[in-house]
């Protein structure tokens, strides 16, 4: 689980600024990019690693429903003293779980498109990027409060957790729809 959350880098999210400079730099090397296609394939490469850290994290739930699934059937079959052994590992690997999957929401939040690479990416006029910095600021806001809220409990329900964020995502979309035009909210939903 540590490696498919954290990568292959020790340390670190797979989708961090880091891994984003090394893949550009090869790319830069290798293609010999100019400045503004280094610019234009760098949002193309952020872009790219909010979708797989969004789809990463949204599975996180269910994943370790699996693993506690598992530990349960495990536990059937063992005796009582090996029942506790077992019981102190889980413990264990629920907290080092649990840890991992609140960093990659961070991650995830902290790859969320800001208003300025929304206006550039959709074409916004002053009054629509005003409105749209103020959806996304909220959203922001909203996601951080339920990640502190579950982050900070001693088992945290992480479909719970999966369930009210898809909930200020919905509520983000029905916003948006309502300051973008049906292009823009297109194009929107494609760099979802």
């Amino acid at each position: 689980m540590k490696h498919q959350l954290e990568g292959p880098e020790a340390g670190g999210s797979r989708y961090s600024e880091d891994r984003v400079k090394r893949i550009m730099k090869r790319l830069t090397d290798d293609l010999r990019l100019d400045n503004k296609q280094q610019d234009e394939i760098r949002k193309i490469i952020v872009m790219r690693n909010v979708k797989l850290t969004g789809i990463e994290t949204a599975y996180q739930p269910d994943v370790r429903k699996i693993y506690d699934r598992s530990f349960a059937l495990i536990k059937e079959k063992l005796n009582n003293e090996q029942k506790d052994k077992l019981q102190s590992r889980e413990e264990k690997a629920s907290k080092r779980y649990n840890a991992l999957y609140f960093k990659s929401l961070r991650i995830a939040q902290n790859t969320l498109p800001d208003a300025a690479a929304l206006k550039d990416s959709l074409g916004l006029n002053e009054t629509q990027g005003s409105q749209i910095a103020e959806i996304v600021e909220d959203q922001r806001a909203r996601q951080m409060k339920i990640i502190v809220k579950y982050e900070n409990t001693e088992k945290p329900d992480l479909a719970a957790v999966r369930s009210e964020l898809t909930e200020v995502e919905k509520d983000t979309i029905k916003q948006l729809s309502g300051v973008l035009t049906e292009q823009q909210m297109t194009r929107y939903r494609e760099m979802q």
